[in-house]
């Protein structure tokens, strides 16, 4: 049964919604882990979760040698390496430039998908990412990079986002011939093989007292943050185009204040009012097109590599 744009949507929305409340997790969870130790966890659990998918699908004969080797490296690409550059960007950067990453991931998704796939965006999909990339911004409280931060961490943070929008552009299309959940599993286990050298380079020790705080946190990251929420973006990405797709990644910041202001009981600013409106425009317009949608032109997609 096809599941209707407005169900795909749906389903993003609810993904972003996971992944917002993973901030909080992680900071919970930092409490009793160290941060290699969180990913590394976060892709074995989450991909070994899914393993079940993986083996219905290798007695249908459904995975070769070539796929998995392709699905890995999707992996590497996705989790391991922007994550490894994330974490050490964190410590040598600004905060600021971390909020406006942000902002740039989506952007930069629609500029790889335009480029690699020659895709038809039109203008006014560019107004709208751009016009959600300002209101991110100005959710953020309008930061300025490159005042508190070094050169080093700027460019690892940079080179994380880079990493994360080329994988959003290209993940779609890469597991088309397989199943999403299948696919996912493989790509979290190969990123969390990859994590084990980083783990092992930090030189972070295994923790000795876990609270049930941060035990509980890690097991929202495990299975909700990763195997779920991941395993919805590849769902939906095999059957929605990458532009509407990542356009919705910009509420990300918006859940994330509201989800602060839940447990915290602050009050928003305005320029969370100003920048959530900016957003929600900017979701109306890039879901709303008179001009046929990119994935009825790409209904028969290229096979991938």
């Amino acid at each position: 049964m096809r599941i209707p744009k407005w169900g795909l949507f749906s389903l993003l929305i609810f993904a972003n919604l996971i992944w917002s409340a993973s901030f909080t997790a992680t900071g919970l969870a930092a409490e009793s882990f160290s941060p290699p130790l969180i990913v590394m966890a976060r892709m074995i659990i989450g991909g070994l979760v899914l393993v079940p998918f993986v083996m219905r699908d290798v007695r249908l004969g459904v995975w070769t040698w070539k796929k998995v080797l392709r699905i890995s490296l999707l992996g590497l690409l996705g989790f391991t390496l922007p994550v490894t550059m994330e974490t050490e960007g964190i410590r040598a950067s600004s905060p600021a430039l971390g909020a406006v990453s942000i902002a740039l991931e989506p952007l930069l998704t629609l500029v790889v998908s335009a480029v690699a796939f020659r895709t038809p965006l039109g203008p006014r999909r560019w107004f709208a990412m751009i016009l959600a990339a300002t209101g991110a911004w100005v959710v953020a409280g309008c930061p300025r990079p490159g005042f508190a931060g070094y050169l080093l961490g700027d460019l690892l943070m940079l080179g994380a986002v880079a990493c994360y929008a080329i994988y959003n552009a290209i993940s779609g299309r890469l597991t088309a011939d397989v199943s999403a959940a299948s696919a996912t599993s493989i790509m979290l286990l190969a990123a969390g093989i990859g994590c084990l050298p980083v783990y092992a380079w930090t030189g972070h020790a295994w923790p000795r007292h876990v609270t049930p705080a941060s035990l509980w946190s890690l097991v929202f990251l495990a299975f909700f943050a990763t195997a779920a929420a991941y395993l919805i973006w590849i769902f939906v990405l095999q059957d929605h185009d990458v532009a509407s797709a990542a356009i919705t990644l910009y509420l990300q910041p918006v859940f994330g204040v509201l989800i602060s202001i839940v447990v915290t009981g602050e009050r928003p600013s305005v320029l969370f009012y100003a920048g959530g409106a900016m957003i929600l425009l900017a979701l109306f317009l890039g879901q709303h097109r008179g001009q046929p949608s990119i994935s009825s032109a790409a209904a028969d997609p290229p096979s991938a590599p």
